[in-house]
């Protein structure tokens, strides 16, 4: 039932964006699933996630899905998202902290916006990061799954935006997954070298210091030998560097970042 209210809600809020939806003491949920994509029971999950990571994070964490969003106005995706966050009083506490991604599936298009601290917490390399994360699954219908990674990635930088270490330009991400990926990856590396050494072990050879002694018995018969050092020819590659960017966030007049495309 309270998933069909936030559902009411939301429609209700698009069709009318001028309009604020959410009565006072109200809220619209942070899974707001008006596409219908997720089962009763991914929904609750996600819902509960979503306010979890929220409250322990105090910036808003939002995943909402519509049909079409052109059907609700003739701006592009970003700025309807824009407009589904401020007329609806979205985001946590006075300074309105906030991340919402929105789905539209007539086009498959998709944006993520962020707002107050949200900029602070999801630069533009962070957001470039965060879409990596669930693009994939949605691109596979896999919604629930999709939404699950996002939310899991924003739990992620969130802590380390709390901590200090916003992810940027140049920074690291600390997150579970990542860890056993590398870990699994220097086992496997560490496996092809030791392969490759005993390898080695077992095939030793040594660098000959006279020609002669790298021709066949009988190929040739030697009678004048005089080996002289002639040069040593060397190959050299240049390799490209890039500059790098300066990182940060772009904030437009709003006071909202954001990222769109397809999946």
């Amino acid at each position: 039932m309270k998933r069909v209210i936030a559902m009411l809600s939301l429609v209700a809020l698009l069709a009318c964006c001028c309009l604020t939806v959410t009565a006072a003491g109200e809220e619209i949920n942070n899974v707001c699933d008006t596409a219908l994509l997720l089962s009763d029971e991914e929904w609750t999950a996600l819902e509960t996630q979503a306010e979890q990571i929220s409250q322990q994070y105090q910036c808003a964490v939002y995943f909402i899905t519509v049909d079409d969003y052109t059907d609700y106005g003739d701006g592009s995706i970003y700025e309807t998202a824009k407009e589904i966050y401020l007329y609806n009083d979205l985001g946590w506490g006075e300074a309105k902290d906030g991340v919402l991604l929105l789905l539209s599936m007539a086009d498959r298009d998709y944006t993520l916006i962020a707002y107050g601290y949200g900029n602070t917490a999801f630069t533009d390399y962070g957001k470039d990061y965060l879409t990596e994360q669930f693009l994939d699954d949605f691109a596979d219908n896999d919604w629930a799954g999709g939404c699950q990674d996002y939310l899991n990635t924003c739990a992620s930088m969130l802590k380390s935006a709390r901590s200090g270490h916003p992810l940027d330009v140049g920074s690291r991400i600390k997150t579970w997954h990542l860890v056993c990926i590398s870990l699994l990856l220097g086992f496997v590396l560490a496996a092809v070298l030791c392969g490759l050494w005993c390898a080695a072990c077992k095939k030793k050879t040594t660098v000959k210091s006279e020609a002669a002694a790298y021709l066949a018995p009988g190929g040739m018969n030697i009678n004048l030998r005089d080996d002289c050092y002639s040069h040593t020819t060397q190959t050299r590659t240049k390799i490209e560097t890039s500059s790098g960017g300066s990182g940060g966030t772009t904030v437009d007049s709003d006071g909202f970042s954001g990222k769109s495309g397809k999946f």
